[in-house]
């Protein structure tokens, strides 16, 4: 089959995140061994068209997508989406060593042993990620099972907006590389971060240690919970107009003895609803500190164990739309004692962002951090100098047939 680039000349690749209440576009190019953002833009998802991550609605969101280039003059032939949610299974596994070719044919029965969903119903892929010290005839393999349904409603909604679908890649694996692993800067070394998507119906918890991803986990708690929870105080009755107070909540109110007293009051109706988060995000890093205490039945990457230095999380990243509230890094420090802070993708140096608007740049960065990642994927996989820490993770190929 002939590639893009023969059919249309040149092949330009934009990254799409459809999300439940909003769909992100960017396009990217690359400057010399950096990144240029040339394009960033974002539009509501139409009412109901997504469910349980399903595009269940797909023409509504293919006219969306198509509405949401021309309005910002974005042209593209191919298309890089992503999918999320407590049905994608990421994890980290030993197999008998064999051949990349060997796997591949038998995939599905060796995942089926560690994946319970690993069915008929599913996609499977997979990355060899090394020898296992000390059992020569055993391999650590990285294996991602993910639904049907899930993966060709999003080729399907690309297709009808006139783009090619490229890849499917997962959320974590974008957020990761558009915040931590393709930026020189970052001091990620011997540390473990925990970095938290907060979306509208969900919230992406994935720890990295040493750089390396670690563990990935769904949690059903996010943005529109938040927003349920002021409706009880407030006058306001639809909820684009509870989305705009939302983000006029100042959860740094819950730790001002001064705090004004319609702020605070507001602050505490968000709060049972904040702590039930941070509750599972407790569980979260809890569970992976369990996992390093057991090297030989651990589900992390080879080499990562208690005695690794720095195995603790040292640090909490959020992003998402829910990252913009006000407040809720400050409370997320106070109540896990962790340190916690809001990281968009536009404050890595290697990504350049000055064709953006500074609506976009100023507001917006933590909203746009997997889709950043997803329009850099094949780029920074192409360069031909590789970024510092970047690594091969498993993804969905979804050229067409």
């Amino acid at each position: 089959m002939l590639g893009l680039s023969q059919l249309f000349g040149k092949e330009t690749i934009v990254g799409l995140d459809i999300g439940c209440r909003m769909i992100k576009i960017a396009l990217a190019e690359a400057a010399g061994t950096q990144w240029r953002i040339l394009k960033a833009a974002s539009c509501p998802t139409p009412a109901d068209a997504i469910r349980d991550g399903i595009v269940v609605d797909g023409p509504a969101v293919s006219q969306a997508i198509r509405d949401l280039m021309r309005l910002n003059n974005i042209e593209a032939n191919g298309a890089i989406a992503a999918i999320s949610g407590a049905s994608v299974i990421v994890r980290h596994v030993k197999m008998p060593r064999m051949s990349e070719t060997l796997l591949r044919k038998g995939v599905r029965y060796e995942a089926s042993k560690y994946i319970s969903s690993a069915n008929e119903d599913s996609m499977i892929e997979f990355e060899i990620t090394g020898d296992i010290p000390g059992e020569d005839d055993k391999m650590g393999v990285m294996l991602v099972a993910v639904p049907k349904e899930m993966v060709e409603s999003r080729l399907n909604a690309l297709s009808g907006a006139g783009l090619e679908p490229v890849a499917i890649d997962i959320e974590t694996f974008a957020m990761q590389r558009s915040l931590i692993d393709l930026d020189e800067t970052a001091a990620v070394g011997a540390c473990t971060l925990a970095l938290l998507d907060i979306g509208a119906t969900s919230t992406d918890v994935c720890i990295v240690t040493e750089g390396k991803f670690a563990l990935t986990r769904s949690i059903a708690i996010a943005g529109d919970n938040f927003t349920g929870a002021i409706k009880s105080i407030s006058r306001a009755t639809e909820w684009s107009d509870l989305e705009a107070l939302k983000y006029r909540v100042d959860m740094g109110a819950m730790m001002a003895p001064d705090a004004d007293p319609e702020a605070l009051a507001l602050a505490q109706a968000m709060q049972p609803a904040i702590d039930e988060l941070l509750r599972e995000v407790r569980r979260s890093i809890n569970y992976y500190q369990s996992q390093l205490s057991d090297p030989t039945n651990s589900n992390l990457p080879l080499g990562i164990s208690a005695e690794a230095e720095e195995s603790s999380v040292a640090k909490i990243i959020i992003s998402g739309g829910g990252a913009k509230m006000q407040g809720l890094a400050q409370y997320m420090t106070a109540r896990l004692g962790v340190p916690t802070e809001v990281w968009s993708p536009f404050r890595n140096p290697s990504i350049h962002s000055e064709a953006l608007t500074a609506d976009v740049l100023e507001h917006d960065g933590p909203m746009f951090s997997t889709c950043i990642g997803l329009a850099l994927k094949e780029l920074s996989e192409s360069a031909s100098k590789p970024a510092a820490r970047a690594t091969s993770k498993p993804t969905v190929k979804a050229k067409a047939a």
